[in-house]
């Protein structure tokens, strides 16, 4: 039986605990995800030490606190944006924070606004009984950076002084020794800084001036958790010795004393009244219950806090608990922003792009406080993660589009009834899904709306997205149009568009940067936290990357050269992941693939259809497989995609340039030098935004360092596609009188091999033709492939023989038995089928330009030239008796050899970092 007494303030609380200590100290290991085997060692080796920390602990003679939470008082955020927005961390009543504390049994009360004890006097004043503590925001002066620390137990006037010193931290924390007063660092790898170039040495200093540290976060996530163990583990008595000679710091000024155990704490670090007292520390009284007829719980918990008899107890996650926290904080801001004012936003402190991007953000919060149906869903999330659910009133009257909102809602009501963990299970799965469906209610509003159902995308030419995409530097256009203007892309009225789109696009948003913060947050210090790890020599985040494809498998030269990629990392089982967006692809070894929310095209742009995918199931993808870098190599969505990715993690992100579009929008359009400028200097602002591009040939990597692009000449790598085999075929090389009925072995035949299209230079082909019919009169042209230029080329070209898209062993069955390759591009940026025709002997004869001109080695397997005439010529010479085509398809042979695949993908592993 439980035994119970009466507290002052509170009446009875409960002396033992109903849960077992390992039932408590145990991850939930409920949920359905799939996550890398480095989350997995995190969770097991986080939940082990609980479990041992807990073993044999006597809980009749405890306390239970939370020792890191927020109230409304916490009205001056750290954070710089707050700052500017004029916006809270928080806005919760005191007493509904209590009340939370109390649900979850917590014995002792203390509230740690920053900078300030209001709340607790306040309580003290109406005579609860309350652990008087705060969140001081320190500054260390040498390393220009700000550390937060939690102090208990002080009066008053004591916290004046306090407030005095937090400008030096060393004064601070001297104050607080000479009276008596505890401390303790939270969240120990989280610091405040714009640098990511920590001093190690900082934690040689906070070794020596901490006795207390915060091992147990609720809002931080796993690794940092620990690191932060593992850590403070190796802060032994000799090192800690060592690190106050190092710096000049006597232990005893910061009340520590090297020989006794650090003490480890817990903390639900709460903001919003959701997971107050779910995580916090038990503290050991000896013979509790007799002491509590005479003393306060206060009073016991700061004695066993300052003693040492600290023990943490809860459960992290990781950015799940902080992503919920951080849905119910925006709801509520777009609930109650106020206009901050724009001269609040010029004249506040902060750099320029702080300013900006604020100045974004109130705007977007002030509309959405316009959107009455959007403002009413923000009412009912808050209200859902307290657990109320929807009325039914509200359920009757809803519309059918938005019935799943309410059922949403009414799931995660519910599930505040169940377990902690799983409450942020079934939240953040309903944040997916209603994220997804809300997405395609906006697509499907789009391709009905009279916005949509206007000129479609698909409908424009590549010269009218190259010029004629611009957005009226007078922003009142796009909301106000009194008079037609000239068809435009960018002639879409986004007045009436947000009047169509409102609430799912606003609540959308919401949902989205709630992830996309949470997420950023935790990550923000990724480069300090791979630094520490290795310092530490322990819980190394692996080195993975997740390339992004738009096109994978289907029939253009990008995707077969990115399946044949695919298939080497499947081979060699390389730390790298594939990830395409496709209703058609099946998932297999190495690739993952995700559902398009909606696909378009765009005019002739190829025969590729653009897929738009889940941002947020590719950022599931992405934080469960445990990946640390990302490669693109499309400039579809899913460069957005990685880029988005890119700033969420903080990781590096590279992109992979398979295609000149400069030299595209050249061919295919005629438009003018001035608007083909526009399209080099997008592709400038895009490229810059990687911290690495591959190129694949010595004319790309000069552009892209020159003065044009200005990258960077460490950020620019060559590589190179590797060959594509045909051992695991029986090549039996095409005879010629299967083409023609008049040909034989002897009859001179020339292969054109690639996608009918005008940028591949197919319409030269119908002059060389001509011209060497009027020489050589038996020659013959083979065409292999498809496009959209097709017809046009059968119309100039009718003596040839098409063969449409052929299959691998057609195409080497071709390359074996025909005389030499044809290949007018001067658009290819490498070349693949170049290397394909040297695989079966076939010499090339290509333009001297970009890929082919790194690949062929002029007269020894093929021939560059610089133009159509030169081409027919070079021809000719070709078939008379004085060139010996033997030795040419032996030097196509050898060729290969350069351009196996081990060798250009061990490059291209250590150019992305995943090579030691």
């Amino acid at each position: 039986m439980d035994k119970k007494t009466d507290v002052e303030g509170y009446g009875e609380i409960s002396i033992s605990k109903k849960v077992s200590a390992r039932g408590e100290a145990m991850i939930d290991f409920t949920s359905n995800a799939v996550i890398s085997d480095f989350r997995q060692s995190l969770k097991d080796e986080f939940g082990e030490y609980l479990s041992t920390a807990q073993e044999g602990l006597d809980y009749e003679n405890c306390l239970k606190i939370d020792f890191h939470c927020h109230d409304h008082n916490s009205d001056v955020p750290d954070e710089l944006w707050g700052r500017i927005l004029g916006l809270p961390e928080t806005w919760l009543k005191t007493d509904n924070l209590v009340k939370c504390l109390h649900k979850n049994d917590c014995d002792v009360v203390t509230i740690t606004n920053h900078n300030n004890a209001r709340s607790c006097w306040e309580l003290i004043d109406e005579g609860k009984d309350v652990l008087v503590g705060t969140e001081f925001t320190c500054y260390f002066p040498e390393y220009n950076l700000f550390v937060h620390v939690l102090a208990y137990g002080f009066n008053a006037e004591q916290e004046k002084h306090l407030n005095k010193t937090r400008e030096n931290i060393y004064q601070f924390l001297k104050f607080a020794a000479a009276q008596n007063i505890p401390v303790i660092l939270p969240h120990p790898l989280y610091l405040y800084t714009r640098d990511n170039n920590i001093d190690q040495a900082l934690f040689e200093k906070l070794a020596v001036i901490f006795q207390r540290y915060e091992v147990l976060n609720g809002q931080r996530d796993l690794w940092q958790s620990v690191l932060t163990l593992n850590w403070v583990k190796t802060l032994t008595p000799e090192k800690i010795n060592l690190y106050a000679e190092k710096h000049g710091l006597t232990p005893s000024d910061f009340a520590v004393d090297p020989d006794k155990p650090k003490v480890l704490t817990g903390g639900s670090d709460d903001h919003m009244g959701v997971f107050a007292g779910e995580c916090g520390s038990y503290l050991y009284v000896p013979n509790l219950a007799q002491r509590l007829k005479t003393e306060k719980p206060s009073a016991l918990a700061l004695e066993a806090l300052i003693e040492g008899r600290v023990v943490p107890f809860g459960y992290v996650e990781e950015n799940q608990k902080l992503n919920i926290a951080l849905l119910d904080y925006f709801v509520q801001a777009a609930v109650k922003i106020e206009d901050p004012g724009l001269l609040r936003l010029f004249f506040h402190r902060g750099e320029a792009s702080d300013k900006v991007a604020c100045f974004i953000i109130a705007n977007l919060l002030l509309e959405l406080k316009k959107s009455k149906n959007a403002q009413s869903f923000f009412k009912f999330i808050h209200k859902a993660l307290q657990g109320k659910k929807p009325g039914k009133l509200l359920t009757w009257k809803v519309k059918k589009d938005y019935k799943f909102c309410i059922e949403h809602l009414t799931r995660i009501a519910d599930s505040k009834g169940g377990s902690p963990n799983f409450f942020v299970n079934t939240v953040n799965s309903s944040v997916q899904v209603l994220y997804k469906k809300l997405s395609l209610l906006i697509v499907q509003r789009l391709k009905t709306s009279s916005v949509g159902s206007g000129k479609q995308l698909s409908s424009f030419s590549t010269a009218d997205l190259t010029s004629k995409f611009e957005i009226p530097s007078q922003l009142t256009a796009l909301f106000y149009k009194d008079k037609p203007q000239q068809d435009s892309i960018s002639n879409i009225n986004i007045g009436e568009l947000l009047d169509h789109l409102s609430f799912p696009m606003l609540v959308s948003m919401v949902l989205f940067s709630a992830t996309f913060a949470s997420t950023r947050l935790l990550y923000q210090n990724r480069s300090f936290l791979n630094d520490f790890s290795e310092r530490l020599g322990c819980n190394q985040h692996p080195k993975r990357a997740l390339y992004l494809t738009d096109t994978l498998r289907d029939k253009n030269g990008v995707s077969n050269s990115l399946s044949a990629k695919l298939k080497e990392i499947q081979q060699s089982d390389l730390p790298i992941d594939f990830l395409v967006c496709s209703t058609d692809i099946e998932e297999e070894a190495h690739l993952y693939v995700v559902e398009p929310i909606t696909t378009f095209s765009v005019g002739k742009f190829g025969e590729q259809e653009l897929r738009v995918p889940d941002f947020l199931e590719v950022a599931k993808v992405f934080y469960e497989g445990g990946y640390d870098r990302i490669v693109c190599s499309t400039e579809g969505p899913m460069a957005l995609v990685a880029l988005v990715l890119k700033h969420m993690f903080n990781v590096p992100a590279f992109f992979f340039m398979h295609t000149d579009w400069v030299e595209f929008i050249k061919n295919t359009t005629d438009l003018t030098q001035h608007e083909l400028d526009r399209v080099r200097r997008a592709l400038r602002f895009f490229y810059k935004q990687f911290e690495g591009v591959f190129v694949l040939n010595t004319e790309h990597q000069s552009w892209l360092t020159g003065h044009h692009m200005q990258l960077e000449e460490s950020r620019v790598h060559l590589t190179a596609h590797h060959v594509g085999k045909f051992d695991d075929m029986q090549v039996m090389p095409l005879r010629k009188g299967e083409l023609f009925n008049d040909a034989n072995s002897e009859t001179p035949v020339l292969l054109f091999a690639s996608r009918l299209s005008k940028e591949k230079g197919i319409f030269d082909l119908p002059f060389i033709y001509q011209e060497l019919k009027k020489r050589m009169p038996d020659i013959r042209f083979v065409i292999a492939g498809s496009g959209p230029d097709e017809d046009e080329l059968k119309a100039q070209m009718p003596e040839a023989n098409f063969l449409g898209w052929v299959d691998k062993q057609t195409m080497a069955a071709a390359y074996a038995g025909l005389d030499l390759k044809v290949f007018p591009s001067r658009f290819d940026t490498f070349g693949n089928v170049v290397l394909e025709a040297f695989t079966q002997g076939m010499p090339v004869i290509a333009y001297n330009t970009k890929g082919p001109k790194d690949i062929i080695e002029d007269g020894i397997n093929g021939f560059l030239v610089e133009d159509k005439q030169q081409m027919v010529e070079q021809i000719e010479q070709f078939f008379s008796s004085n060139v010996n085509k033997a030795a040419m398809r032996e030097n196509a042979l050898n060729r290969c050899q350069q351009y196996q695949a081990e060798p250009i993908m061990a490059e291209f592993m250590t150019n992305l970092g995943l090579n030691d």
